[in-house]
């Protein structure tokens, strides 16, 4: 009876240290980014504020061509009044990819400019999230089983990670013996 209480209390007192080593090993678990998913929108004009303006000292503007005539007369260049309104009246959609990072995501901008200003600005932004996926440090488990031999057991145990202990408890449905099992299981 002594001996079954000691052999008890060490099982005990070696499955509490082994607890509290394994919870300072723990791992952090695999981590994944996964891509989200993707949002779009528009930023209205009102909400589009001019921080500054600034007027060229020498702007280049479109020139009318003029067939040289043989006077010897300085000419000053014709600016073409036509080409300068088509240039206003355009309407130009830019695109920028602002940032493309495997942590953050992208966000892709498309800034839309008419009439000499800026006139909406659309985006699409794609996040990424990032994902921890814990495997379990212990995991219990239990066991049942028939021999050959006329016995059956009961058991169970505890895996931590990949390695497990386990206890069986034989039974014999015959004149034989009952006995226990001590197992050591590793997981592939």
């Amino acid at each position: 009876m002594k001996k079954a209480t000691i052999s008890l209390l060490s099982i005990l007192a070696s499955l509490a240290i082994g607890f509290f080593i394994g919870r300072s090993t723990a791992d952090e678990g695999e981590i994944r980014y996964v891509r989200g998913e993707q949002t779009s929108g528009s930023v209205p004009a009102g909400n589009i504020k001019l921080i500054k303006e600034e007027t060229p000292v020498s702007p280049i503007l479109p020139i009318k061509s003029i067939a040289t005539m043989p006077i010897v007369v300085p000419m000053s260049p014709v600016v073409d009044t036509a080409a300068i309104i088509l240039e206003y009246e355009k309407r130009r959609t830019y695109s920028a990819i602002l940032f493309d990072d495997k942590k953050l995501g992208r966000l892709e901008l498309h800034p839309t400019i008419q009439y000499n200003q800026l006139s909406s600005i659309d985006y699409d932004f794609t996040p990424i999230q990032k994902e921890i996926i814990k495997c379990p440090t212990f995991e219990p488990f239990i066991s049942a089983s028939y021999s050959t031999l006329n016995y059956i057991s009961v058991g169970g145990g505890l895996f931590y990670h990949s390695l497990g202990l386990e206890y069986k408890y034989w039974k014999s449905l015959g004149s034989q013996p009952n006995g226990s099992e001590f197992g050591l299981k590793y997981k592939f």
